[in-house]
């Protein structure tokens, strides 16, 4: 499965409106197991994982996944059910972007 049929795929679970990070592709073509994320995301779509509980922040709800041993995938969701963004990238991205979204000091 190529980047951009992992993109169609995860558009169709999440909405449309997803936005995907600037390295997404890259990450995405590491990945081994694109059934795992796509179950995941399917998960979060149906309310059976909850978010990371310190990361409720006025109109943003996040959820984080560890794929493999240093990729990381981030799913931030705004109220009322819409899907803004997710992120496939590297440890060092993912622990940037925690800091950015007041996850991590």
């Amino acid at each position: 499965m190529s980047a951009e049929q992992l993109k169609f795929k995860l558009r169709k679970i999440l909405g449309k409106q997803i936005k995907f990070n600037k390295d997404f592709e890259k990450y995405a073509l590491q990945l081994k197991n694109r059934d795992s994320l796509l179950s995941w995301c399917k998960k979060i779509q149906n309310k059976e994982i909850a978010p990371i509980p310190s990361s409720i922040f006025n109109d943003t709800i996040i959820f984080i996944k560890k794929i493999g041993s240093s990729n990381r995938c981030i799913v931030i969701k705004i109220k009322n059910d819409k899907f803004s963004e997710l992120h496939l990238a590297s440890h060092s991205y993912y622990d940037k972007l925690r800091k950015v979204l007041g996850l991590k000091k």
